[in-house]
């Protein structure tokens, strides 16, 4: 899969849910095998966190594929954002791709 074709990512937050749960999402209208790397940093006054999950998946065509899903929770005075990083296979991350930053919901 060519990573600089038309790839589409954004985030879903599930409703009701403490810690928020996040479900990042990835569609292509070519479809194909691709790597992601989700990576959460929170930082505040007690320090830093990072989670960080990735795995391999095959996209159907112009079809939404759920990468994984995710609980964050951050305290007042914190800042919280999640990169998504994606190669066309398994690879070198984040260099050899693209990568796509959100911030965390509240």
């Amino acid at each position: 899969m060519n990573v600089d074709a038309d790839i589409q990512v954004w985030l879903e937050t599930v409703a009701g849910t403490q810690p928020s749960v996040i479900v990042p999402y990835v569609q292509s209208a070519g479809g194909g095998p691709l790597h992601y790397e989700i990576q959460a940093v929170r930082e505040g006054p007690q320090g830093r966190a990072v989670i960080r999950q990735g795995s391999n998946v095959t996209l159907a065509a112009g079809k939404p594929t759920a990468l994984s899903n995710m609980a964050i929770s951050r305290n007042s005075g914190e800042t919280c954002d999640i990169v998504i990083f994606i190669t066309g296979k398994e690879g070198s991350l984040p260099e050899s791709g693209r990568s796509y930053q959100f911030p965390c919901p509240d």
